[in-house]
């Protein structure tokens, strides 16, 4: 039988749960509309990252120094119950350093995701510093790239861009206000008919359950990892899709 020790220290030694590489690219680099933004991102977590690793380093040494301050203590006590708090202080400071090394960990985790990013992206830290530095022109790109991608969320769910997104695109100069609105217009008609496209492919699946007469059924997201497929849409469609393949991997390897 698995005991909760056994998940302790699974999950504190072997395993990483912190934030993943793939949801640092995808929600946190990938959030930005433009390299520049994703650059200066990208900087931003790995100074924060970096210098908190210094400090619960600093933390992990003063548990050692407390650890050994208590184990002296008790080697020159004589009263029982004293030394008796005194090995619990010590147990709570071997966990407290546990805990720690593990934050250390998750934390060396996501550091080396950012920097595979940026060692994949720029050559030289020269390169990386000079793509870094502030540049009028790219911030005003990105600022038209991201008021143009939530203009088009709101044309997409619902047909008009909302006020709050109109409101911030009205600031801009009337040039990019244009911009980000032809922006926005070519991004949720694309997202639109690529959607449709979807729709249109699934639709003699959806007819054939809306008319086989059985109970109505709701999907789950039961098993969705197998490969990308409800089980539901597996069952009506009669077959099922290949195993999801890795997006980094070539159909031919």
């Amino acid at each position: 039988m698995i005991t909760p020790d056994e998940i302790e220290s699974l999950v504190e030694r072997e395993m990483d749960y912190g934030m993943t590489h793939e949801q640092i690219k995808n929600f946190v680099i990938n959030s930005h509309v433009t390299s520049a933004r994703q650059l200066r991102q990208v900087l931003i977590e790995v100074e924060r990252r970096h210098h908190d690793r210094k400090k619960y380093i600093l933390d992990v040494e003063r548990k050692k120094v407390k650890i050994e301050q208590l184990q002296a203590q008790i080697e020159i006590t004589e009263d029982p119950y004293a030394i008796r708090l005194m090995e619990l202080d010590l147990e709570e400071e071997r966990l407290n350093m546990e805990k720690f090394q593990v934050t250390i960990n998750q934390t060396d985790n996501e550091l080396n995701a950012f920097m595979e990013w940026i060692n994949k992206n720029y050559e030289s830290f020269e390169k990386m510093k000079e793509a870094s530095k502030y540049n009028e022109e790219e911030e005003r790109k990105y600022w038209i790239a991201r008021m143009g991608k939530q203009a088009a969320m709101d044309i997409y769910c619902t047909g008009k861009v909302g006020i709050g997104n109109i409101d911030s695109i009205a600031m801009m100069k009337e040039e990019d206000q244009i911009y980000a609105l032809n922006i926005g217009m070519q991004y949720a008609g694309l997202l639109n008919t690529g959607i449709a496209k979807i729709q249109n492919e699934l639709k003699p699946h959806l007819d054939k359950m809306l008319s086989d007469g059985s109970a109505a059924r709701l999907p789950t997201f039961d098993n969705i990892e197998a490969n990308l497929n409800l089980e539901l849409f597996n069952q009506v469609s009669g077959h099922e899709q290949k195993s999801l393949q890795s997006t980094d991997q070539s159909e031919t390897e």
